[in-house]
């Protein structure tokens, strides 16, 4: 729910319905239960369940959609969050919908990247669903802006730095990160960390 499920599938019931428009959504549902309860919500019947996919199919499921929507509701936990899932939409040159959040604003603004909407209002979500699909090239491009930005500047190796840079100040270490070596970098795209 926290993930904004039902809002997205709100907003697709909002659509017209000549758009032709589907939802994919991937994953699982937690609570078990939560399942039984999306399967009633509006939206249902334009939205196609997936399930759990491999990083490879993922990334098949990105190549094959136009945009990204990650309308996360604004609790403790998320706000000043950094989701993984925006980037990814971003890497695959995706469109995206994110929540309004400042920290997302700034990212999605700088990148020129897609929409920001309230994440609790279907109709704001529909709108920019609608308007990404009235828009292609617009679309297009916010989607090479977002990709463009996640090769140089939203990445582990422009990150590191600053990354270090907090461990030796909080361990009050005289050391700076340039004086550490970088020949031991090593990745691991799988658990979306290097």
């Amino acid at each position: 729910r926290l993930r904004g499920i039902e809002e997205m599938m709100r907003a697709m019931s909002l659509l017209p319905t000549e758009a032709n428009v589907r939802l994919k959504v991937a994953g699982w549902y937690d609570p078990p239960e939560l399942e039984s309860e999306i399967r009633s919500i509006p939206g249902c019947d334009c939205t196609d369940f997936v399930g759990r996919r491999s990083r490879e199919g993922i990334a098949e499921l990105l190549a094959k959609v136009r945009a990204g929507i990650v309308v996360i509701h604004p609790t403790e936990n998320y706000i000043d969050s950094l989701p993984v899932k925006l980037f990814e939409y971003m890497a695959a040159g995706l469109p995206v919908i994110a929540s309004d959040f400042p920290s997302w604003k700034e990212i999605v603004d700088s990148a020129q990247c897609g929409l920001l909407v309230d994440p609790l209002d279907p109709r704001a979500i529909a709108d920019a669903i609608q308007w990404l699909l009235d828009h292609p090239d617009h679309a297009a491009d916010m989607g090479r802006r977002g990709r463009e930005a996640v090769l140089t500047r939203f990445n582990w190796i422009s990150e590191k730095q600053r990354l270090l840079s907090i461990y030796h100040a909080l361990l009050g270490d005289a050391k700076t990160p340039a004086d550490e070596t970088t020949s031991h970098d090593i990745g691991d795209s799988r658990n979306n960390r290097e």
